[in-house]
């Protein structure tokens, strides 16, 4: 069945995620990174309470120094040259505090990510096609629901904030500035964190959303999956052609035993087994190396090459053939091989421990 047809059931695989990591595609949310930006500058006004309004002092200071009668016009370029300065020193605060906020948004959402894959243009996304079918994909719904319900949750907030003060309105047509002043900003306030707690409800469910939608497009087809494992694990070719790489680099390492052995055994035309025995590192003699047919020929003449006896004894071979390599020979075996060995040492001057 063509990949494309296949329902994306599988939950996505380490490799999966991590090859969409390095391409930049992680789950993130735009109102989680604005609502954000905007609570670290709100509570840096709160916080800072001067700020307005040595602002509003300084504007006043400004407009004085304009009317002054004194004021000459060619002075004007060093005012406004100051008055940035002044207006730059008493926004990088704020300018810290945003960008403290945007990279605090940023690890909460992606972790440690850097990558330079999403600067690449990618000219398979401006398709008049996708952008169509974009506009009647679930994400754009769900944004229109959302775009709808926030508009309906502001309206009443802004309703219920503002209702029980509708009676103090006639009010401060008695109140002096300062009084009116003092009213509106407390009501201002209130009317913006009353905004910004229900913006963040939503930026929580569009941060849900995100990552519910990221789960759901990196889901892989069981094809997918069979195809991730053939490239880490390799495919049967490949793990045969393993297998058979280090079956042979086994049988060079146990070729290399032959000389250093005491005796081969053989049976004698298809079968020859390496028997080696060191008194002082050894309980028991040890099958160094075997084998059956053209690897045994190999054997007996690797072995007549070192100047290693070879014994003919068939029922002996076969029994020490079915013991694996590097293991001791059974107690049962003890008398024959001892016979053979004993043989061998008389032979080249030497005695059994």
């Amino acid at each position: 069945m063509p990949e494309e047809l296949q329902e994306r059931t599988e939950q996505a695989t380490p490799r999966r995620r991590e090859k969409a990591r390095q391409k930049g595609e992680v789950p993130r949310s735009r109102e989680l990174t604005g609502i954000i930006g905007t609570w670290m500058i709100f509570l840096y006004f709160v916080f800072s309470g001067t700020f307005l309004i040595s602002i509003m002092q300084h504007m006043k200071e400004a407009f004085t120094r304009v009317k002054n009668p004194e004021f000459v016009a060619s002075a004007i370029i060093t005012i406004i040259k100051d008055e940035i300065k002044w207006y730059f020193i008493q926004f990088l605060p704020i300018g810290g505090v945003l960008l403290f906020g945007v990279l605090l948004v940023h690890f909460i959402q992606t972790g440690f990510l850097f990558t330079g894959a999403t600067l690449v243009p990618d000219v398979s996304k401006i398709s008049p096609l996708k952008g169509i079918k974009k506009l009647f994909s679930l994400n754009a719904l769900f944004e229109t629901i959302k775009g709808i319900l926030k508009l309906v949750a502001l309206g009443i907030v802004i309703y219920f904030v503002l209702k029980k003060d509708v009676n103090i309105l006639p009010l401060l047509i008695d109140m002096d500035v300062k009084a009116i002043a003092g009213i509106s900003f407390q009501k201002i306030y209130q009317l913006i964190l009353a905004c910004l707690i229900m913006l963040t409800v939503f930026a929580g469910i569009d941060f849900a959303y995100q990552r519910w939608q990221y789960e759901r497009n990196l889901r892989m087809t069981k094809q997918e999956i069979k195809e991730e494992f053939k490239e880490t694990e390799g495919s049967p070719m490949v793990r045969a052609r393993i297998r058979s790489l280090q079956r042979e680099m086994a049988r060079k390492r146990m070729m290399q035993e032959v000389p250093k052995a005491d005796v081969v055994i053989t049976n004698p035309l298809h079968l020859a087994v390496c028997i080696k025995y060191d008194s002082k590192n050894m309980n028991a003699p040890e099958v160094v190396a075997k084998g059956a047919n053209l690897l045994a020929e190999r054997i007996k003449e690797i072995a007549r090459a070192s100047g290693v006896p070879i014994y003919e004894n068939k029922p002996l071979a076969r029994a020490l053939y079915r013991i694996p390599l590097g293991e001791e020979i059974p107690e049962a075996l003890y008398k024959a091989v001892a016979t053979i060995l004993a043989t061998v040492y008389k032979i080249k001057g030497r005695q059994i421990a």
